[in-house]
């Protein structure tokens, strides 16, 4: 049989809440042969940074504890859905393309299908219930190419925080690893 192809948050993140934000952080884990695997994760609230995590420090500890206040992006109740997911944010973080996306189960997952990621026959269903709770997710998706040109390996993982104000803090158990 071939290779299994995946792209998955390592288990388990770590959370952490603190003066209205929420730090959620994962480390994205290649594993197999492909170039086309992802992941999709909900998230409690739209995030103000996301970024490369790890490296840390005193300094970098007391910035996280204490961070400045940005402006965040925030969603109101009153927000209706125009048929399409909208895209928030993308960033490149070593050889992951990290995509936050704002809709409902269906306009995620279409936004999903047209972006190449498979669907599994459970995401409708997964994607629904996040949406209910939160309308936010954070895609990812390996970008071979740029590993190869990093000298990352199949195994190799690659840690991501997101900084995400909310009054409601809450870390996915379910996550979707899509092909």
């Amino acid at each position: 049989e071939g290779a299994v192809e995946r792209l998955r948050g390592l288990s388990p993140p770590l959370a952490a809440y603190t003066d209205g934000v929420e730090r959620y952080v994962t480390a994205f884990e290649f594993t197999g042969e492909g170039e086309e695997v992802g992941s999709i994760i909900p998230l409690p609230d739209v995030p103000t940074k996301v970024e490369r995590g790890g490296d840390w420090t005193l300094q970098r500890l007391a910035l996280e504890v204490a961070p400045a206040q940005p402006e965040a992006l925030r969603l109101s109740a009153d927000d209706s859905a125009s048929g399409e997911a909208e895209v928030i944010l993308e960033v490149e973080i070593d050889a992951l393309d990290i995509t936050v996306l704002r809709g409902g189960g269906d306009e995620v997952g279409r936004w999903a299908a047209e972006h190449g990621f498979l669907l599994t026959p459970d995401a409708p269903e997964i994607l629904d219930f996040y949406a209910a709770r939160s309308p936010v997710f954070m895609a990812a998706r390996f970008n071979a190419e740029r590993a190869a040109d990093l000298g990352q390996q199949a195994g190799d993982s690659t840690p991501i925080m997101a900084t995400i104000p909310t009054d409601d803090p809450w870390v996915p158990v379910r996550i979707l690893g899509l092909g």
